[in-house]
């Protein structure tokens, strides 16, 4: 794998914890080893913020709002409508061909990127993985900008606002990084 490639994967995996939720075993995964400084610094200052103040914003914006949710992190609702439309189904199929199944909804935006960042490890080397990570890639970015104004809109702490701004960087590298991983783009670190 090349060094951009592996750097692509290490920042979606750390967008992956930045809109997980923020319980004790989030508090406890280190960051991804190539992760840039900037996300390495990014999820620390997220893990200095008190934990009840974090997941109260967490369930706010991503979980449980009344009367609606602010920033619902599934591809489904701001591509269709509803959560577990036919984009959820078709992207939990193609987890499954990975021998994957996840808990929570396969279109929450940190499944996907958790799931890019096992993909981008393999786009050098399998035609098939860089088929599907195009095709990651493409679902992902043909939403996050919706989602990403709206966290930008509804964060109270500004910890989310940052996290959204790093997840746009995030998501443009993978997708240039998925035409040509070992050349394409400018790095996030």
């Amino acid at each position: 794998m090349s060094p951009r490639a592996a750097a692509i994967a290490a920042d979606l995996r750390c967008l992956s914890l930045l809109f997980s939720y923020p319980d004790a075993a989030w508090a406890s995964l280190p960051a991804p080893a190539e992760s840039g400084a900037q996300a390495a610094a990014l999820l620390a200052r997220m893990r200095a913020v008190d934990a009840v103040v974090l997941q109260g914003e967490y369930v706010r914006l991503f979980i449980d709002a009344m009367p609606t949710l602010p920033c619902p992190p599934y591809g489904s609702v701001h591509l269709e409508g509803s959560v577990m439309g036919r984009t959820t189904v078709e992207l939990a199929a193609r987890y499954r061909r990975y021998g994957l199944v996840c808990e929570e909804a396969a279109d929450h935006i940190a499944v996907e990127c958790e799931f890019l960042a096992l993909l981008h490890r393999f786009v050098g080397d399998d035609a098939s993985a860089a088929a599907d990570c195009r095709f990651f890639v493409d679902h992902l970015q043909s939403w996050v900008g919706t989602f990403f104004d709206l966290v930008d809109r509804h964060d109270k702490l500004g910890i989310y606002r940052q996290a959204a701004a790093f997840g746009r960087s995030v998501v443009a590298a993978a997708g240039s990084g998925t035409d040509d991983p070992g050349t394409a783009g400018t790095l996030l670190h």
